[in-house]
């Protein structure tokens, strides 16, 4: 009555304790709660992974478009928004729910009765994250209007929007690695180890890409061709969301 969990013997318990437990071993083996303890760990803590990445993500897109509607930018259309939630959100979360479990994911202290998805800093590193991944894509876009490439205003306004749709795609992309520990060092967990999630990284990538470097596709999404220039400011600015969230990790 007291234990915050009643197990029972699935084979040499009765009915009545069987009924009264929360859980049942099935191979009435101990050894066997240690192993259920360590996957729901394991489950619990891939669906705050997965939740970090999403909300983050969309808290990004939301800053960004809502503050550029008071600077009076036009900075995203509704199909840049779509495509990035169908292509960057879809599958890395999907393969974030696939990660194996952490070293120290036993170590840890019981999570408690009150605990949710969001505690743990979650919370907190969604929100910090969010107005990183906001604010670098407002940064983008500032600096190709301040310095553009192009003297005329409609390729200038072009460039810098397709600059800041290409930035909040690849810094969600690039985000996802930051999100495979919620507190340890990317390079502590291993960055390549979970294969599902690098294929997933991959076709993020070509298919963000694809809207602007194949001809046609740039048309329809309303984006232009940029040159290498341009890319690497795109590519820089993105990949700076990891090296920030691994110091804020490191001083946490």
């Amino acid at each position: 009555k007291t234990a915050d969990i009643g197990i029972g013997m699935g084979i040499t318990g009765t009915e009545v304790s069987k009924g009264a437990s929360d859980m049942v071993l099935a191979d009435d083996n101990f050894s066997t709660i240690v192993v259920a303890v360590e996957e729901g760990r394991k489950v619990f803590s891939n669906i705050q992974k997965a939740i970090q990445y999403l909300l983050a993500a969309n808290l990004g897109e939301v800053l960004t478009l809502f503050i550029a509607t008071i600077l009076g930018w036009s900075i995203l259309a509704p199909v840049h928004i779509l495509w990035i939630n169908l292509v960057t959100d879809t599958f890395p979360a999907i393969a974030l729910g696939l990660e194996n479990d952490e070293k120290d994911v036993m170590k840890r202290k019981p999570r408690g009765r009150n605990s949710n998805f969001f505690s743990n800093g979650v919370l907190g590193s969604v929100i910090y994250q969010g107005i990183l991944e906001g604010g670098i894509t407002l940064f983008v876009y500032w600096w190709a209007v301040t310095y553009p490439v192009h003297a005329n205003d409609v390729a200038m306004h072009l460039d810098a929007k397709t600059m800041a749709f290409a930035t909040l795609g690849l810094i969600q992309l690039f985000h996802a690695f930051n999100v495979k520990s919620i507190h340890q060092s990317i390079f502590t967990v291993g960055i390549f180890k979970n294969k599902t999630f690098n294929y997933a990284i991959v076709l993020s990538f070509v298919l963000l890409a694809a809207t602007i470097v194949v001809p046609g596709l740039n048309d329809v999404f309303g984006v232009a061709h940029l040159d290498s220039h341009q890319w690497g400011v795109v590519v820089a600015a993105a990949f700076s969301i990891i090296p920030i969230v691994e110091c804020v990790k490191f001083v946490l």
